[in-house]
């Protein structure tokens, strides 16, 4: 007899550090005992005695890990003598094996290699199959072997004696065990309780027909898989929770029929009887699957039951004459039946995909549901007829019918197949039915990555040529998809074959799911986002990863219902369809209500005050008032009045002046911000520094006589002659060049603002269009420039009057000379992030060599400014001085500005880290406003008495801006900027007065070049 030999040792071992280029070198001497035991015991030839171990044929040593051995033995292994039967292993057995697999071998001793198994710490994984002298377990098997894992055990000599310390030898490291015994036995197994996998196999030869063999679930509790081998008695399995798979092997077909009976295990899904005569077949409590009988013979006196959950039946015996009806296997998947000997029609199996029934006297007509089964073959039967889906394709078809008698099933030649397509997407194709060979359908919309479509239809086909990339056979003749390819592929027709002689050409072209806008909602209960677009029934809208369940779901309309606290400004929408689509879309949600544009400016002998903007509507709450909540730095106000325009309230006292917080509830709905209430203190009553040349303090700021001006009037004004202005036809700017230098000031840019003063937006004007001679009344003829950009419409009057005019603005009394310059600006259409924000203007000012400076110029010319500034009690920019080789640009501000026609406070500030030496840059800030105005006044000054050695030349400027809703200008400043502001919306004029010379303050910054 062919001795099969295969031995797998796993060691662990140490190695020497010195021997570099040795796979693993075994220095322990018990270790090299241990395998020349090994050696002798099964005939192995192995030369022990050189440095190297590793160097025999069926020792492999781990590379990685030199303490590790793997050890094949096979019969290609040279064969050695062996040894005395009385050789015994050495004491120091194998301390670091970890791996043990012993399958087919014979020994030449009749020792019980199980006595030897103990004491390994290591020891992790046991195998044993088929050895000699293996006949009982020892109690000292795998004593002290904390690590065993699984154990196999399979050995047709093993005696039914199970010791306890089987288990309690290896506590409860043990989680996988095999066992093969002769006949069940109990008590024992109460102890394997801890085990996760357990599978028995009964070699039942002790087991006679007389006998009844049953196996309960109270001593087998972990039982997972139960194989039975040599039966020859009946069965009965019962109350078992885990057995997930029975196998019975009998002795064979006999006389003697068995009943085999499973009672209550749930948990089953897989049963094999083989070689089995079998009686009867009951199942109690069972959810099996899979079911196989085979190789045996079935009792022809009563018909076999079935459970009604088996999706997999096969069955291969003599004496099978009752074929199962639908309602007995209801969820049967694959039928597989040979030798059958039914004489019976077959039932319709709603959830078949296979079938083979073949050789089993199969008569009658065939279902018309076969068409739709993947797998088929009645061959050898008795068919008489069979659906028109296998004659349309019966050169395919014709093999799963053939030793049909005595009926032939093939088609005559008057045959018509009927082939016709429906889709089940009615918003694609729609009651599509064509007999030709040959059909085009209109053009399909599919989405630019891909899409899927479904057809419903007769006499498709298997699909068995597989002639179209991206057609797929969901159900035979009866549904089949198709993938459009992506968009990148750059194809938008195919013809879909679906079978030899059934095909259709398809058209599409690309779309996506995308949402293409949203409109935002105020309602009581909260913000109402209305999603126009294109969608799907799976669609799903998120925010920073947060999925919000939709009020209305529709292809073409998503609402989703926020709450009062939803943020105002950029938000992010992600869409995601099936297919895992995503579509991102920006969109900026602002308020309607409450919108604060600006308030009263609270004077000191002031009791309340009225704040403007859009409120909610009590009109709409059937005459249910609902106020708003005023708290001004968290003291609640009285609501003196309110509607959905103004709001007036009584105030707190607030000696120290400046702004303070405001806070609005308006239906639930929250506006905070600390830039919109502004008390005012009293006026100063003395000048620092003071007056000079005659001039008069007057509530803090000088007011200069004659030609004087400045901050303390200590410059006058220049003659026209000394100074040139240019007027730019391309861009709204004007310059002035003197001898001694030249400056620039310009509006660069128009930004919106959070609360925290960040920067959210930001408008800078790159193109103008020009117009020369437009009117305005009360100036005359100006030019026009005007900009479109960004969708926010500027228009900037440019005007130089010819002699002085005199106007008020916002509450102020001002005035414009001749040769200076007046600028009048309309902007519209600014679109806020949200509520809270506010604009801010930055204007640059730059300091550049004079085109007059001559030659004999003995001061030369500096590429250095200085910057020295004065803020007013709020410490709020008042004016600024910037000196550039003996010239300085002097500006002066007003605090006031109008926001939608009403006065409101403009403060303004030296924006620090935007310039350098030559150019620096201011912001006035304005509130939340449609139309914000600001006026500035800019004109030249000059010390008569200036040379290198003394004071130098000065160009002072008074200056305030005016915007409406958004600005970017560009305008010079050696020129006199007064602004007058044409409302394009209503053609309503502002009427502006003159302006006060300066207003000075007791603080003044300087800022150096060299800073």
């Amino acid at each position: 007899m062919k001795i099969k030999i295969y031995i797998v040792l796993s060691l662990f071992i140490f190695i020497n550090s010195y021997l570099k280029n040795v796979l693993c070198d075994i220095s322990d001497l018990d270790e090299i005992n241990s395998l020349s035991f090994l050696a002798n015991t099964f005939y192995i030839n192995w030369d022990l005695r050189s440095g190297n171990i590793c160097s025999n044929k069926g020792i492999l040593c781990d590379p990685t890990n030199s303490t590790t051995i793997k050890i094949y033995i096979d019969e290609t292994l040279s064969k050695g003598e062996g040894i005395p039967p009385n050789v015994t292993l050495p004491e120091g057995e194998i301390l670091s094996l970890s791996f043990l697999n012993i399958s087919s071998i014979e020994s030449n001793t009749e020792a019980n290699i199980l006595n030897y198994i103990s004491a390994l710490k290591k020891l992790n994984y046991l195998e044993i199959i088929n050895v000699t002298s293996v006949n009982t377990i020892p109690d000292s098997f795998l004593f002290n072997c904390p690590l065993i894992n699984t154990v196999i055990l399979d050995e047709r000599d093993l005696t039914s004696s199970i010791p306890t310390s089987l288990f309690t030898n290896t506590g409860n490291s043990l989680k996988n065990l095999t066992l093969s015994i002769s006949q069940p036995s109990s008590g024992v197994w109460t102890q394997a309780n801890y085990i996760e996998n357990l599978n028995i196999i009964f070699y039942g030869t002790a087991v006679t027909s007389n006998n009844f063999l049953n196996i309960n679930g109270t001593y087998y509790q972990n039982l997972s898989k139960l194989t039975l081998i040599g039966l020859n008695s009946k069965v009965t399995i019962s109350e078992m929770s885990y057995l997930q798979s029975v196998s019975i092997q009998c002795m064979g077909k006999d006389d003697f029929y068995k009943d085999f009976i499973f009672q209550d295990i749930t948990s089953m899904n897989s049963l094999i009887i083989d070689h089995c005569s079998i009686s009867s077949l009951n199942f109690s409590n069972s959810n099996l699957t899979n079911l196989e009988i085979t190789d045996g013979s079935i009792s022809s006196s009563s018909p076999l039951s079935f459970p009604k959950s088996v999706e997999i039946l096969k069955v291969n015996c003599t004496g099978f004459n009752t074929l199962p009806k639908t309602i007995e296997i209801p969820k049967i998947k694959e039928l597989i039946i040979v030798n059958g000997i039914f004489k019976t029609p077959i039932d319709s199996f709603p959830s078949l995909s296979v079938v083979n029934v073949v050789n089993s006297d199969l008569n009658g007509v065939l279902p018309q549901s076969y068409c739709s089964v993947n797998q088929i073959n009645f061959s050898s039967n008795n068919l008489t007829s069979i659906p028109d889906c296998f004659l349309c394709h019966w050169s395919y078809t014709n093999q799963w019918f053939s030793n049909n008698a005595p009926n032939n099933l093939s088609p005559n030649s008057s045959f018509i197949c009927n082939f016709g397509i429906i889709s089940d997407n009615s918003s694609k194709i729609s009651n599509i039915f064509d007999n030709s060979t040959n059909s085009t359908i209109t053009t399909f919309k599919v989405l630019s990555y891909g899409d899927t479509i479904k057809f419903n239809g007769i006499n498709l086909g298997w699909n068995y040529q597989n002639l179209t990339n991206g057609l797929k056979m969901i159900k035979p003749n009866t549904q089949f998809s198709y993938e459009f390819p992506p968009q990148s592929l750059n194809k938008t027709s195919e013809t879909l074959i679906f079978s030899s002689g059934r095909s259709i050409k398809i058209q599409w072209i690309y779309y996506q799911y995308e949402i293409e806008n949203v409109e935002f909602i105020q309602k009581s209960e909260g913000v109402l986002a209305n999603f126009t677009g294109l969608f799907d029934t799976s669609s799903i809208i998120s925010i920073n990863g947060i999925v919000y369940t939709p009020l209305v779901l529709s292809t073409s309309n998503i609402q989703i219902q926020f709450n009062n606290s939803f943020p105002e400004g950029q938000i992010q929408f992600d869409l995601q369809t099936f297919q895992t689509y995503k579509f991102k879309y920006l969109k900026s949600f602002s308020r309607s209500y409450p919108l604060i544009t600006s308030a009263s400016i609270i004077s000191v002998n002031d009791s309340k005050v009225t704040i403007f903007g859009s409120f909610y509507n009590n009109n709409n709450n059937n005459n249910n008032t609902i106020k708003p909540i005023v708290s001004i730095n968290g003291i609640n106000c009285n609501i003196i009045s309110s509607d959905n325009l103004t709001i007036v309230a009584s105030i707190p006292i607030y000696t120290q002046g400046g702004f303070v917080n405001l806070t609005v509830n308006d239906n639930g709905y929250y506006f905070s911000s600390p830039l919109v209430i502004f008390y005012e203190k009293p006026k100063p009553t003395e000048c620092n520094p003071s007056c000079e040349n005659g001039g008069k303090c007057s509530q803090g700021s000088c007011e200069c006589v004659g030609d004087y001006s400045g901050a303390t009037c200590s410059f006058i004004k220049p003659s026209s002659s000394s100074y040139s202005l240019i007027i730019d036809k391309t861009k709204p700017n004007a310059k002035y060049d003197m001898e001694k230098g030249a400056f620039d000031f310009s509006l660069t840019s128009v930004q919106e603002l959070d609360l925290n003063k960040n920067v959210v937006k930001q408008i800078n004007i790159t193109q103008w269009d020009y117009l020369p001679d437009q009117p305005v009344d009360g100036l005359g003829n100006c030019s026009l420039y005007f900009s479109n950009q960004s969708n926010v419409l500027i228009q900037v009057y440019l005007f130089i009057p010819s002699k002085s005019v005199n106007y008020n603005f916002a509450g102020y009394s001002l005035n414009i000379d001749s040769g200076q310059v007046k600028v009048l600006v309309n902007i519209s259409n600014w679109q806020y992030e949200t509520s809270l924000n506010v604009l801010r203007a930055v204007f640059k000012s730059s300091s550049l060599p004079s085109n007059k400076t001559s030659s004999s110029n003995s001061c030369g010319d500096s590429d250095t400014s200085t910057l020295e500034t004065t803020n007013n009690q709020y410490n709020a920019l008042l004016s600024f001085t910037f000196q550039r080789n003996g010239v300085i640009l002097y500006g002066v501000f007003i605090d006031k500005m109008l926001s939608n026609g009403r006065i409101a406070i403009s403060t303004v500030e030296s924006l620090i880290g935007y310039g350098d030496s030559n150019n620096n840059y201011f912001g006035i800030n304005m509130p939340h406003c449609t139309i914000c105005l600001l006026d500035p006044n800019l004109g030249p000054l000059v010390n008569p008495g200036f040379d290198c050695s003394q004071r130098p030349w000065v160009l002072p400027v008074s200056l305030v801006v005016s915007i409406v809703g958004a600005l970017l200008i560009f305008v010079s400043i050696f020129v006199a900027f007064k602004k007058y502001y044409i409302i394009a919306r209503d053609g309503k004029s502002i009427k502006f007065s003159k302006r006060r010379k300066s207003k000075s303050s007791g603080s003044k910054m300087s800022k150096n070049s060299n800073q």
